[in-house]
């Protein structure tokens, strides 16, 4: 996670947003607008709600479930999912929170989906009424899924993401009508690796 993101997270999950990082590829803090997000998944494909304020800090991005549809997701636009092939051992990372309490329903967290397949992330805690942060490497060793199967291998993973059509993150925790909120998206590369020499 970027070092200047202050993020409340659960003491317990700190861990997962303290991860080495490399370059940025993708950073939306929705000060000024939605930056081209969508919300899928549920009865259509529409615009979020844009707040200038209130997020984490300034602006942030929202939706209503309407229960009709399946489970909704936010949709990243065109200019991220072009970054993905450079996000190999990378990482993603954004703040999430939701309009009540409540661990919520067992769903994958984070979906992408390519042309070679699709894979999946489950973080295992759910966001908080206040902004709680997300963070996940790009990496087999982290537990994405393979096309609702089986752990993904770095073949696997590099193969989805060299062919991405698509990047959503979970909105919805809750069944019936509520409200889930993103802000802080950042999309990293792999860190970069020292060429120093002991002694230089």
């Amino acid at each position: 996670m970027v070092a200047a993101l202050a993020i409340s997270v659960p003491a317990s999950h700190a861990a997962k947003t303290q991860l080495q990082t490399g370059p940025t590829l993708a950073s939306h803090d929705f000060a000024q607008s939605a930056q081209g997000w969508l919300i899928w998944g549920d009865s259509a494909t529409v615009d979020p709600i844009f707040h200038s304020s209130g997020g984490n800090p300034g602006g942030y991005i929202a939706s209503h479930d309407e229960a009709l549809g399946e489970t909704w997701y936010f949709r990243a636009p065109g200019t991220v999912v072009r970054q993905l092939p450079a996000a190999e051992d990378g990482t993603i990372s954004f703040s999430l929170k939701q309009s009540a309490a409540a661990a919520g329903f067992p769903e994958d967290d984070i979906v992408i989906v390519g042309t070679a397949g699709r894979i999946s992330y489950r973080f295992g805690f759910a966001p908080g009424t206040a902004w709680t942060g997300f963070s996940v490497r790009l990496s087999e060793h982290e537990g994405w899924r393979w096309n609702w199967g089986a752990r993904a291998t770095q073949a696997q993973i590099r193969s989805v993401l060299t062919s991405a059509v698509s990047l959503d993150i979970r909105g919805e925790y809750l069944t019936g009508p509520d409200v889930g909120s993103l802000d802080n998206f950042v999309l990293s590369a792999a860190p970069v690796q020292s060429t120093s020499t002991p002694g230089t």
